[in-house]
């Protein structure tokens, strides 16, 4: 807009273009300044060699740009995320956990937070929150994807919403007042102004973008956003370029700016957090010298112990960015956050659980079951994600519905996000249709261009363990799994069948032995031998592992004799699986003729005929499911069952059997458990073994019909085959 600055067109008429660049830059710099983008721009510019080759990549370039400068529909493009993503290094990702949320991802959570009811009002400028000015943040913004989303979505409803839109004051006040972003990465943070910017190249002179010092400098830590847990103001920040401020850094669109960052409350949080966690390995702060990144792990360890959340460090610095979300954020305001599907039931995410079922309304809860890796929201992780959208309450207004929308296949653009979200927002006040626990109501079916690819119901969560409602894609399979938890038997073909005697685990006098880690500590794992003290079963070969009746397969060797004596108590002849892809495994409980330890099975120490009874019911399909329902999710199938869910396992109640029938199992159990299973999703599309132990188990419980509704469902769940329901 500024006619001392040459246009592209007249650069590309000259024969030196890396001069012409050169010359135009440093004007820039010198009489208008916007150096966050051009300072870095020239200087690596600079550093080319002055070569034909040079010029013709740089013609190549600047058509490039002249196309996109052209098209404002391109501008508004996450161009600058896409490029930034694609060149990141493997250990910058692995370390900063830096996940970009994929565009459409974003579109979707932002048109939630935009356009769900609230007090947000958008026709006039500056918007407002009720009576407040709008304020909204992402405590990790990375290159500015999630911003840039919720910038678009109010954008376009100021101008629906406003008689005479005023486009360039909106764009002015939310880039200058209304929108706050931080990072300790400086060149996420000069990404992320620049795709704001560029949604209107109108006059704005500033930003509310900061890049934070992530590093132990003199005899104080710093750990970026996580520091506002202790304070509003950062009083010592960085400054990764050319000396040192007192202060944070602000990247403006005139300069880099020094100022005491003062945070006010927000009415709306956007944020995917870092997902690095402190434990295998012990990632936290991993792109840091050892040194300082165990001293800023012993300072982030003080400050949870302060606050009173000691232990949410093990689920990863996600569970620390939701408690920093949670106390700037207002009353009645919104949080959209990008988190792993383990925050619905890990054991390391227990307490975030607690804040959000305590203390806010969770509307919606969006899980990919796309299958093969898509299961995630982030385009660095095949791991399985969720979007979460909550609205804080005020004295335990919390007991509505939630929305669980399973999405057989994500949205591949924007567009696509914009109609799913727009479907998800109308359904907001018609939560009673589509109850996972009334069994006459039916899930409503997302559709794009006709064709089925979702479902979401309702559910009034009551139960610590989240994932419990939507471990599978299909909103049948969870209503069967929900309603079998509270002992009912249902299935899609009959309605509601008759009640199951259901009781935990741990009611049942099991006790379960140690994980993994004890064991490796006590032992040295050596081959199987005649006069072995200590026997194990190791590892889990699906391909081997093929019947219910096992052997032990190795010795164990005491490091330490009166450490492996005590170990050995917890020693037992039943197992379960401790983690399991469900796709080729064919068992997840097996039964030994005598007792073992292991190294990816939980021993279950229970008498000898309750051990019998209880692993044929494990790998019934009515059993199956119960176990399913407090599993882990790490990666679609890949799941993993802890100690702690384990005891609070729902399982037949063998107490409440008749001896007769009792006896009709245990009869049973030694041609049973020699039969052959097939990997998981062959067994339910062709039932063999597991069809024979339901039948037993039918008949001792005096069930009349068969699962043949129930096989159907899970032979295409992607949760058992990987594949999506959409192909």
């Amino acid at each position: 807009m500024d006619g001392r600055i040459p246009t592209i067109s007249s650069i590309l008429a000259k024969s030196n273009l890396k001069r012409a660049l050169e010359e135009s830059w440093s004007y820039i710099l010198r009489e208008i300044n916007y150096e966050p983008i051009f300072d870095i721009a020239l200087r690596i510019l600079q550093s080319l060699p002055a070569t034909p080759l040079i010029n013709n990549g740089l013609k190549d370039l600047l058509n490039l740009a002249y196309d996109i400068a052209s098209s404002h529909i391109l501008l508004k493009h996450d161009l600058f995320g896409r490029i930034y993503h694609q060149l990141l290094l493997g250990k910058l990702v692995k370390y900063y956990a830096t996940y970009y949320t994929s565009i459409p991802a974003a579109r979707l959570l932002a048109r939630l937070l935009v356009n769900l009811p609230s007090p947000l009002k958008l026709e006039s400028v500056p918007p407002l929150y009720g009576n407040e000015e709008l304020r909204v943040v992402d405590f990790a913004c990375g290159s500015g994807t999630l911003l840039s989303a919720l910038y678009k979505e109010i954008d376009v409803r100021h101008r629906l919403d406003s008689e005479e839109p005023r486009i360039n004051e909106m764009h002015k006040y939310l880039l200058e007042q209304g929108i706050w972003g931080f990072d300790v990465l400086h060149h996420a943070i000069h990404l992320a102004s620049t795709v704001l910017f560029l949604h209107n190249p109108s006059s704005v002179t500033t930003s509310r973008l900061y890049v934070l010092r992530l590093e132990k400098r003199g005899d104080k830590c710093y750990l970026g956003s996580i520091d506002f847990l202790a304070d509003r103001a950062l009083r010592r920040e960085m400054l990764l370029e050319g000396g040192e401020l007192e202060s944070a850094e602000r990247v403006s669109v005139r300069s880099r700016e020094g100022e005491e960052v003062e945070l006010p409350d927000f009415h709306i949080c956007i944020m995917n957090p870092p997902f690095t966690r402190s434990v295998g390995g012990n990632l936290l702060f991993g792109a840091l010298p050892k040194k300082q990144r165990r001293e800023l792990q012993n300072r982030l360890s003080g400050l949870l112990r302060d606050l009173g959340i000691s232990g949410i460090g093990q689920a990863g610095l996600g569970a620390v960015f939701v408690f920093l979300a949670d106390k700037y954020l207002k009353i009645g305001g919104r949080i959209g956050l990008v988190l792993p599907r383990a925050v619905l039931s890990g054991v390391a995410w227990e307490k975030v659980r607690e804040k959000l079922l305590r203390d806010y309304h969770i509307e919606y809860i969006i899980t990919s079951y796309e299958g093969d890796n898509n299961w995630n929201f982030s385009e660095n992780t095949s791991l399985s994600e969720i979007l979460l959208v909550a609205r804080k309450t005020r004295n335990g207004d919390n007991r509505k519905v939630t929305f669980f929308v399973n999405l057989w296949r994500r949205p591949k653009n924007e567009l696509e996000a914009i109609h799913i979200g727009s479907q998800l927002a109308e359904l907001y006040n018609t939560a009673k249709l589509y109850d996972i626990e009334n069994s006459n109501a039916s899930p409503y079916s997302l559709k794009m261009q006709g064709r089925k690819i979702g479902e979401v119901y309702s559910a009034r969560i009551t139960d610590m363990n989240i994932g419990r409602y939507n471990f599978f894609a299909q909103a049948e399979l969870n209503r069967i799994t929900t309603l079998l938890r509270n002992g009912i038997l249902y299935l899609p073909t009959a309605g509601i069948i008759r009640r199951i005697p259901i009781t935990t685990l741990s009611n049942l006098g099991a006790k379960i032995g140690p994980d993994r880690r004890q064991v490796h500590n006590a032992y040295r794992v050596e081959q199987i031998r005649h006069g072995c003290v200590y026997k194990a079963f190791w590892g889990h070969d699906s391909e081997q592992i093929r019947t219910i009746i096992q052997s032990p397969n190795a010795c164990l060797e005491a490091r330490n004799a009166e450490e492996a004596r005590s170990l050995w108590s917890g020693s037992a002849k039943i197992l379960i699986v401790e983690r399991c892809w469900l796709t080729t495994y064919r068992l997840l409980s097996v039964f030994l003729n005598e007792p073992v330890l292991s190294n990816v099975w939980w021993p279950i120490r229970i008498d000898d005929e309750a051990g019998k009874i209880l692993t044929l019911w494990l790998n019934s399909t009515l059993g199956l499911l119960l176990l399913l329902s407090g599993a882990e999710v790490t990666r679609g199938p890949w799941i993993s069952f802890k100690k702690a869910e384990l005891s609070n396992l729902l399982v037949l109640d063998i107490r409440r059997l008749k001896r007769e029938n009792r006896n009709l199992i245990l009869n049973r159990f030694n041609e049973l458990s020699k039969m052959e299973f097939k990997p998981l999703p062959d067994e339910f599309r062709d039932p063999d073994t597991r069809r024979k132990i339901d039948e037993l188990f039918n008949e001792a419980l005096g069930i009349q019909y068969n699962l043949d509704s129930l096989y159907e469902l899970l032979s295409v769940d992607p949760m058992i085959t990987s594949k999506s329901l959409s192909q």
